[in-house]
């Protein structure tokens, strides 16, 4: 059965990709969860109409992006941690932190968008990965020192 996907689906494909499944993973696992609509030749007209109208947003979207990646390319954020006696920290720095430093100094980032293997627990310098757009992705370091240090 072919269908046309609305997100992306691990192992089949992106939004908008056609893709071949067998009938009873799209009636039972796709369309309940509006993952994918079916191929029919209806949807595919109105995939192309749509596919023209969003591929001029997306590049624009690519091109802020690519802006954004010049900004971060020298941005270096500092802030503190509380840490006990054996050096444990209370709490801990997590993406919606990191967003608000962003924030602080004039960059607006969803939390979503900032990609932290795991949240910060110790002090250091971290590297903190953005997704800015399809395909774009920008680097800024994150100094992290102990709270009265």
């Amino acid at each position: 059965m072919k269908v046309i996907l609305l997100r992306e689906v691990e192992r089949f494909g992106k939004p908008h990709d056609i893709v071949d499944v067998k009938s009873g993973y799209a009636r039972n696992y796709l369309f309940p969860k509006h993952l994918a609509i079916p191929a029919t030749e209806a949807n595919v007209r109105g995939l192309r109409k749509s596919q023209s109208r969003f591929s001029q947003q997306r590049e624009k979207m690519k091109t802020m992006g690519m802006d954004l990646v010049e900004r971060f390319k020298d941005l270096t954020i500092k802030t503190t941690i509380k840490t006990g006696i054996e050096g444990k920290s209370f709490g801990s720095i997590t993406s919606s932190v990191v967003a608000l430093l962003l924030n602080n100094n004039g960059i607006e980032i969803d939390k979503k968008n900032i990609m932290l293997e795991e949240t910060i627990k110790h002090p250091g310098v971290y590297d903190i990965k953005v997704h800015l757009a399809e395909g774009v992705n920008a680097v800024f370091k994150l100094v992290v020192i102990e709270e009265g240090a």
